[in-house]
């Protein structure tokens, strides 16, 4: 559904804007990004909000969210899937940071050492290609890697500048670490069991349900 809005989206764009038709892929799936977080943000300000944890689940998010625009990585091939997925991966990281990320002044310590891990991915593997949207032409890769190493850049200045708490910053170096693994070929693979075991299970309760 949201794949089909976002490709009505992109038509319209095109078309109304004069652009190139080949860019509509493109577009697409800028759109299609864009309208899942969207989406996904109103979806997650409910049950971390009941369960106490809504902040935390924000900055995990949000920091997850924000590098993987230029930075790609695996996800499911339904949105309804997807989104159960981040829910409930997002709330069990604010979970996490909220009963642990007050113990100590090692936070921060965590913090940089998954930004250097995000560095390294970001100058060995990004952007990772996906195949509605594949990456092939090297000044547009070059393009993205200078737009993610300028999002974690700007982890940096806002872990120093403003003043957060220990258990948000705690909470974004998981959501950004999370995000790293989907770079991987490991996140794939765990990423493409998991979608198919959804199917499976919503396949059996629509049978059942006949």
């Amino acid at each position: 559904m949201l794949h089909n809005l976002s490709l009505r989206l992109a038509k319209s764009l095109a078309f109304n804007g004069g652009l190139d038709p080949s860019r509509i892929p493109v577009i697409a799936y800028g759109l299609e990004i864009i309208l899942g977080i969207v989406v996904k943000t109103f979806c997650f300000l409910a049950i971390p909000a009941v369960l106490g944890v809504l902040p935390q689940t924000l900055a995990a998010f949000m920091a997850s969210a924000l590098f993987r625009l230029p930075a790609g990585g695996a996800h499911c091939t339904g949105f309804a899937r997807c989104l159960f997925g981040s829910i409930v991966a997002f709330t069990a990281i604010g979970i996490l940071a909220r009963f642990i990320g007050e113990l100590g002044n090692w936070i921060l310590t965590i913090f940089y050492i998954v930004l250097g891990l995000a560095i390294l991915l970001t100058l060995s593997r990004v952007p990772v290609d996906n195949p509605s949207r594949p990456v092939k032409k090297p000044e547009e890769r070059a393009h993205m890697q200078k737009w993610a190493l300028g999002i974690l850049f700007s982890y940096v200045l806002m872990a120093n500048v403003l003043p957060l708490t220990n258990d948000l910053i705690f909470a974004a170096s998981l959501g950004l670490l999370l995000q790293l693994f989907t770079l991987l070929p490991a996140g794939y693979k765990l990423m493409h069991h998991y979608d198919m075991l959804l199917i499976k299970i919503a396949g059996s309760i629509t049978k059942g349900g006949r």
